[in-house]
């Protein structure tokens, strides 16, 4: 039989990125669920509070989405006073986003990574991103708490969320 490139060229790999995320997770020992091909989640303690990581894969987008969901609630007569605080978390982001997630107000931190058909994925990179995620979520829960519990202002809660301490008390 006969070599034929361009019958290689067409051909797909099928590769879920989140089978790599998952060993990723079985080696470290932690809890998650997998309740379909496309999603993958894992409950990972943070410095304020326990945040919900989900990994989702869709290979018609060929995108994997990262989204680390903050465990509070936003209640619905806040939420207009959250959005101008939103505004200007993203604005001062390199990559990924803050939303308030749809009727549940949950805060949550979004990043999305395209994924080629051909490519695979590093597992560096995945931690990394989760890494950034995460200390995203911390850094700006505070300014959470002051917008939508202590009646701040989205500016009053960015220059507290700014300080940065040195030492301790």
């Amino acid at each position: 039989m006969k070599y034929k490139k361009d019958q290689l060229k067409n051909e797909k790999i099928l590769y879920n990125p989140l089978d790599m995320i998952e060993d990723m997770i079985i080696v470290n020992n932690w809890e998650y669920d997998r309740r379909a091909e496309e999603n993958l989640y894992v409950e990972v303690g943070g410095e304020w509070c326990d945040y919900q990581l989900s990994f989702s894969h869709s290979s018609e987008l060929s995108l994997l989405q990262i989204s680390c969901a903050y465990d509070i609630r936003i209640p619905d007569n806040k939420v207009e006073k959250v959005y101008p605080l939103l505004a200007k978390m993203n604005e001062s982001l390199l990559i990924g986003h803050f939303e308030i997630w749809g009727k549940e107000g949950w805060p949550m931190y979004r990043h999305s990574l395209p994924v080629p058909v051909d490519k695979y994925l590093c597992i560096k990179q995945i931690e990394d991103i989760s890494l950034s995620s995460i200390q995203e979520c911390d850094r700006y829960y505070p300014a959470f708490q002051y917008v939508a519990w202590g009646g701040k202002s989205a500016n009053e809660a960015m220059s507290h969320t700014m300080l940065k301490t040195d030492g301790e008390a």
